[in-house]
């Protein structure tokens, strides 16, 4: 058995509390500062999982950022044909999309739609285009996506999508 002047140079020291498990001992100062450091972890582990936008890129977008950002996500979405322009907020998908593309935080992207909201019909299938101007803080940079898909008749995905990318904001219609 130990007595208490053995446990100071220790790190580790049997816990006192009927268990046989091993804990950071408090009179050392090795242990002493493993235990701020793993409470100060902890903390900022919380803090990191409510604030998760601490970790992304700046808040503000460059011209060529966005435009790689931009061509990336509508490449992507044109390939899975999962999503239209008749899809209930495909505002915010595309937002979510060029945002995982980029670099930079996707509170400072706005995708608007500039068109007249594209008619979706399930059953009947058919035609859905609309246009979306997708601008950026931090950049006098706007692009205008033109979205064209195509729906099957009854179906969840669409037959095709397909995406084209300007310079300048959409005009209105």
């Amino acid at each position: 058995m130990t007595d208490s002047r053995d446990d100071a140079d220790r790190i580790f020291i049997r816990s006192t509390w009927g268990t046989n498990r091993y804990v950071y001992n408090p009179h050392n100062p090795v242990g002493r500062a493993l235990i701020i450091g793993s409470l100060l972890f902890s903390v900022g582990g919380m803090y990191l999982l409510y604030h998760p936008g601490l970790l992304s890129g700046s808040s503000n977008w460059d011209g060529d950022e966005l435009r790689s950002a931009v061509t990336a996500a509508t490449a992507e979405l044109s390939s899975e044909a999962q999503f239209g322009p008749g899809t209930i907020n495909y505002e915010d998908i595309l937002q979510a999309r060029i945002a995982e593309k980029g670099h930079s935080s996707q509170d400072a992207l706005t995708v608007t739609l500039a068109s007249d909201p594209p008619d979706s019909d399930v059953l009947n299938g058919g035609a859905e285009q609309a246009d979306y101007t997708v601008t950026a803080d931090g950049t006098d940079t706007a692009l205008c996506l033109e979205v064209y898909a195509m729906k099957r008749k009854q179906a969840m995905g669409y037959d095709f999508v397909t995406t084209s990318i300007g310079d300048g904001a959409c005009p209105d219609s």
